[in-house]
């Protein structure tokens, strides 16, 4: 499938846990890296046909919502409760991840993310990630 008249959705959540606390920084830092490594190979001249979101999570309150539809550009916005101390560091985080795009097939879908997620992991594993 390569039509564009055709969405697929992609939606899962992953539970990232740290080996060692994870200043809030780097955890904006990785999360804006990764949904920018899953919209690479989406985009069609470096347009999203579709959207990619991003949510992590530290807790329900805690929380940094990414959205990518250009790769010149992420937008994100922070909760009320996102820590503003550059050195609140965190054990753990929750990404919910989110794809609808035109042109791509579910499977390509899936692999991207997790292509994305490894790139992620190995990222972070200098700032203590454990899994």
């Amino acid at each position: 499938m390569n039509k564009l008249d055709d969405a697929v959705v992609f939606s899962k959540k992953y539970n990232i846990v740290f080996a060692r606390p994870v200043v809030r920084p780097v955890i904006e830092k990785l999360a804006n890296c990764l949904i920018q490594d899953i919209g690479r190979p989406l985009a069609h001249k470096g347009v999203i046909m579709g959207h990619i979101k991003v949510l992590a999570k530290l807790t329900e309150e805690e929380f940094l919502f990414l959205s990518l539809t250009r790769m010149d550009r992420v937008d994100s916005k922070t909760s009320s409760r996102w820590p503003a101390e550059a050195d609140d560091s965190r054990d753990g985080i929750d990404l919910d991840i989110n794809v609808l795009v035109f042109g791509h097939d579910d499977k390509t879908i899936e692999t991207v993310v997790e292509d994305s997620l490894a790139v992620f992991r190995k990222n972070a594993i200098g700032y203590g990630l454990a899994n």
